[in-house]
């Protein structure tokens, strides 16, 4: 088998971890199976708990979360007879609102559990904005679910659903959660079928719903499109598993080699043109990217622009795609220089129309220079016009770059004032054309300090005012002279083309400061945490330095130990839910709270502190405003930080740990010097003592009777206390690495009998048996300490054998070695104490 054909054992691995539920952590994931459909009523729950009574007849613990009926008596029939998990009921302004109990659900555990409408939206106060984002839970935590869902709710087909249908619709689900589920049963019905049920009031019960269903959403026409895009989406589904089971197996895979990048922005295009580049990623198998360029234009969009902005990279990464976030001051440039620089072989982009101002100004747009200067590049473009918006009230207006807080134009106004002020006293002294210069240093003052739009005000004020106090008649808007015409548009152009250009470079200031002061931030934290030992005291360092730069309350936990920042509980965010929150994260390791998908009615963010994917702690971000909106760039930067604290950490625990081991390493080399010094010291009189004993034994003939049998004792402890001193000494030559081995050619036969008839005197009553297996060769051995070794194994056999008991020592071959195998018929140990040091 050629290299290009072999299998890849990793991807063939990963293929039966993910069949068997597997990942590759090892830890067993929940297995998903999505019941999908082109649209209500065509029969995905009853399908769902059919399947489910089945595998219930079969033994397996299933129960239902959430199966909704609608009333239909079919469905009601198979919910009877399966255990169902009560719903929790949620207190939602006043109103008692009956959610999926995920808590319970977790507790229970059962093998699978039914939760139906994979895109439900929780009420709020659930754990999860989403139903999808319960069941992920679900699936962590090893329990297989079963849901339903129809192909309107798949987030990347929403524009089109809505261009089709007419209908937006709200509740979505991110194509990635569709695209990992384990197995998609496709629930399909014909448009005439699904119509006659639908007159049947088999879809609908309630009266008067089937009607106004069938003359707004039911339409066969609709019908027939929803069908196409469900059969069309489930065949591409089965492309993408038949693509990877074939690279698994060797054989070439699908993929074209294409990279695709989005430009995202504020305006309401950006949506369509995230979901049509996942659509086009689908298709070719290819990665994507969504790119935000952080130019000075990011800092007047209003706040509903930015949030907007927000709402577009999460959508792309809902929809598998990885944001990139890129400060520029040239926005064509750095586009390109970053696609070719990363690979990108195509551009996706949007179109619109320019004002005539800019037209005639000559002004070119960001896609037609991308689309002049993207030599090799595939650039895709989505005009502005053909876009079905999904509330064209909230497009990006051209004033909110002009606009300003009304204070700014006062001081705009105030400045002009000023400088006219100033050029009063030399109205008479010189030209009026040289008091021009004043104003325009006005006009600077104002577009460094503020924006373009007082800068605006500041240009129009100036030429008003120069008019009106420096061309004669005085206190007029006329003027004697017809050239001073020309003076003021000149001085007009001057001013708005100095203010621009000066707005523009103070905004861009303004970015690199920032830029710059998260990076000063990042350093000197790091460096600080460098500087100091011990967690707690990083801890404290941590809070010092975060707290006033991101004016907010910073906590940080230790397992379940809050080691710095303010008290929770003395906090005015105290309740079960910040509770809940902490040990939602200190358990699954995941961001939440605050402006996340998990518990984001949260007052505060709380990040994971990992290192080499082991929890270390939770950091906590409470803003003292309640109004302040964490951004994606305010959550890259606190990841980072949450990334230095797990370094600085895990630091402080490998110093710790070394300076443990040294103390221990240190304490056993003691230890092995005490042992060899009283074990030599000992050596020496217990040998005299057990000659003289030795000696007087010798002479038993003349000693009493009674005197005898004590020298006898006496040598007996003496013998065992010699042997004792002799294993220290071994002991502490072994630890020390100083033992020295004397290998010579042995007959294991000879060290057996050696070692059984030094220990003849211990077993009493007990047998000893030899068994010999086959020609044993001779081995390159240390003698005594092989003797000794088994000398040690008999007398513990010994030790836990009765007095009748049978001691086997089994001699054999076993290739080129020896084998010696020695077995008692005594009870053993008692079950659970195998580990302990006996």
């Amino acid at each position: 088998m050629s290299n290009t054909t072999r299998p890849d054992p990793d991807k063939l691995l990963a293929l039966i971890r993910t069949d068997e539920g597997e990942p590759a952590s090892g830890k067993r994931r929940g297995r998903l199976k999505i019941f999908f459909g082109a649209s209500a009523g065509v029969g995905k729950t009853f399908a769902m708990l059919a399947e489910a009574r089945r595998l219930h007849s079969e033994g397996r613990n299933v129960i239902i979360g959430v199966a909704e009926h609608h009333g239909r008596a079919e469905t009601l029939a198979l919910i009877d007879g399966l255990p169902t998990l009560p719903l929790r009921e949620i207190d939602h302004r006043g109103v008692r609102v009956h959610e999926f109990d995920l808590d319970a659900a977790l507790i229970q555990h059962p093998d699978l559990i039914l939760v139906d409408e994979y895109a439900h939206t929780n009420a709020p106060g659930s754990r999860h904005p989403k139903r999808w984002q319960d069941i992920e839970e679900l699936l962590d935590h090893g329990i297989d679910v079963y849901t339903t869902l129809n192909v309107q709710h798949l987030e990347s087909l929403n524009d089109m659903v809505a261009r089709l249908t007419g209908v937006w619709v709200k509740e979505t689900v991110p194509d990635a959660a569709f695209d990992a589920a384990d197995e998609i049963a496709l629930i399909d019905l014909s448009p005439d079928d699904l119509l006659k049920r639908l007159h049947d009031g088999k879809v609908y019960v309630a009266e008067g719903a089937n009607r106004r269903a069938a003359e707004n959403f039911f339409k066969k026409s609709n019908l027939g499109r929803l069908r196409e895009l469900a059969l069309r989406r489930t065949t591409e589904r089965v492309d993408a598993q038949n693509d990877a089971l074939s690279a698994a197996q060797g054989h070439d895979e699908a993929a074209t080699g294409d990279k695709i990048l989005v430009l995202v922005g504020p305006d309401a295009l950006s949506s369509r043109l995230i979901r049509h580049t996942k659509r086009m990623a689908d298709r070719t198998r290819a990665p994507w990217s969504a790119l935000y360029l952080h130019t000075d234009r990011h800092e007047t969009l209003s706040p509903k622009a930015r949030l907007r902005v927000e709402h577009n990279l999460r959508l792309t990464e809902k929809l598998g795609g990885r944001v990139v976030r890129l400060n520029a001051a040239r926005a064509a440039t750095a586009v390109l220089t970053h696609a070719r620089q990363n690979g990108f072989t195509r551009l996706v982009l949007g179109h619109s129309h320019q004002p005539w101002w800019r037209r005639m100004l000559g002004a070119t747009s960001l896609s037609q220079k991308l689309i002049e200067r993207g030599a090799g590049l595939e650039i895709t473009t989505l005009n502005a016009d053909s876009e079905t918006a999904e509330n064209p009230r909230d497009d990006t207006s051209g004033w909110e770059v002009w606009a300003a807080r009304p204070r700014d134009h006062l001081m705009a106004t105030a400045i002009v004032a000023a400088c006219t002020a100033v050029g009063l006293p030399f109205r008479n002294l010189t030209d009026p054309d040289t008091l021009i210069m004043l104003y325009l240093i006005g006009v600077v003052i104002t577009a460094a300090r503020f924006s373009i739009g007082p800068a605006v005000l500041a240009s129009v004020l100036s030429v008003a005012a120069f008019n009106w106090f420096f061309i004669k008649p005085y206190y007029t808007f006329t003027f004697d002279d017809v050239s001073y015409a020309v003076t003021f548009v000149v001085m007009l152009i001057t001013s708005l083309i100095v203010g621009s250009l000066t707005a523009q470079l103070s905004r861009h200031a303004r970015l690199a400061r920032k830029g710059e002061a998260e990076t000063r931030l990042l350093y000197d934290l790091s460096r600080q945490l460098s500087a100091v030992r011990g967690v707690d005291t990083m801890a404290e360092v941590v809070v010092r330095h975060l707290q006033p730069a991101f004016d907010a309350e910073i906590r940080l936990w230790v397992g379940e130990r809050q080691i710095a920042g303010a008290p929770l509980t003395d906090a005015k965010e105290t309740g079960a839910k910040e509770i809940g929150v902490l040990h939602w994260v200190m358990q699954n390791h995941h961001i939440a709270g605050r402006h996340t998908d998990t518990l984001p009615s949260a007052s505060g963010l709380y990040l994971p502190v990992m290192a080499e994917n082991s929890p270390l702690g939770v950091l906590s971000i409470t803003p003292r405003a309640d109004d302040r909106q964490f951004t994606g760039a305010d959550q890259l930067v606190f990841e980072t930080v949450a990334s230095l604290i797990a370094g600085a950490f895990q630091r402080a625990r490998q110093a710790d740990l070394a300076e443990t081991s040294r103390v221990d390493s240190e304490n056993e080399r003691l230890r092995n010097v005490l042992l060899a010094s009283l074990s030599h010291d000992l050596k020496t009189p217990l040998t005299v003592m057990n000659g003289s004993v030795s000696s007087l034994l010798k002479m038993r003939k003349k000693l009493p009777r009674e005197a005898v049998e004590e020298l006898t004792s006496l040598w007996g402890h003496l013998t065992r206390l010699q042997k004792f001193v002799t294993n220290l000494l071994r002991m502490a030559a072994i630890t020390s690495g100083q033992m020295r081995l004397n290998l010579e050619p042995y007959l294991i036969q000879e060290i057996t009998g050696a070692a059984i008839a030094r220990v003849e005197t211990q077993k009493g009553a007990r047998q000893i048996r030899t068994t010999v297996s086959g020609q044993l060769p001779m081995v390159q051995i240390d003698g005594a300490l092989i003797e000794q070794v088994l000398i040690n194994l008999i007398e513990n056999a010994i030790a836990h054998t009765g007095d009748d008991g049978v001691i086997t020592l089994t001699l054999e071959t076993d290739a080129d070695r020896v084998r010696v195998r020695i077995s008692d018929d005594g009870e053993g140990l008692i079950p659970g104490d195998e580990a302990r040091n006996l």
